[in-house]
């Protein structure tokens, strides 16, 4: 019970602060440039987003797909979300990437907060599977994974979320696309995770413990 309550002191919280990634606001973000031998380097070029606190990388196009404009972040710049789209045939896969701080909370309850929003924009919106998530070659992160169906416009539609926790960061990604194209859309969405996976938030609590 204790655990069950302090989930939800946590959850409100934390609940306000993903609310805000839905308000436009000045975005906390730079243009890179490669420093010499950066692994990174070719995400760099200009045109390449650098989200300042975590230091994640966001490039112009990256496995197919093409960065939106709009992005959203709060004030402090601890929680930001930026949109990726990619073509396939006549439709769209659509991407939604965030990254946030999220005190003492698991890649499971980050999922469980958002989820009942995502639910909410589909109508017959049906849970498929949901369950802890494997990101290849990256052990250290925990992430929580969500897939579901639903219909947008009378259209059958599929879409997931997937909670990953880096430690003091916390990162989100949100797919979404006609069922027509599940099949194209899944190895799409998994070149763009193999993309990104080797990207490491910075420790921002460890930075400022430091002397």
């Amino acid at each position: 019970m204790l655990a069950k309550l302090k989930l939800t002191g946590f959850a409100t919280a934390a609940a306000l602060a993903l609310t805000l990634a839905s308000s436009p606001a000045a975005a906390e973000c730079v243009v890179g440039s490669a420093p010499l031998f950066d692994p990174f380097a070719p995400y760099k070029e200009p045109g390449a987003i650098i989200h300042k606190d975590s230091g994640f990388i966001f490039p112009a196009t990256i496995a197919g797909f093409r960065r939106q404009c709009e992005m959203t972040n709060d004030f402090t710049g601890n929680n930001f979300e930026i949109g990726y789209l990619r073509d396939f045939e006549d439709h769209e896969i659509e991407i939604r990437i965030a990254i946030i701080h999220l005190e003492e909370l698991t890649a499971q309850d980050h999922y469980l907060i958002v989820k009942p929003d995502l639910l909410s924009r589909y109508s017959s919106a049906a849970i498929l599977s949901e369950g802890d998530y494997f990101v290849s070659g990256r052990p250290d992160i925990a992430a929580y994974q969500g897939i579901f169906d639903g219909d947008r416009d009378s259209v059958p539609w599929h879409f997931s979320v997937t909670a990953l926790d880096y430690g003091y960061w916390d990162a989100r990604l949100t797919a979404s696309y006609p069922l027509e194209i599940d099949r194209a859309a899944q190895e799409a969405i998994m070149e763009l995770i193999m993309a990104f996976q080797w990207q490491t938030p910075k420790d921002e609590a460890a930075e400022i413990a430091a002397p």
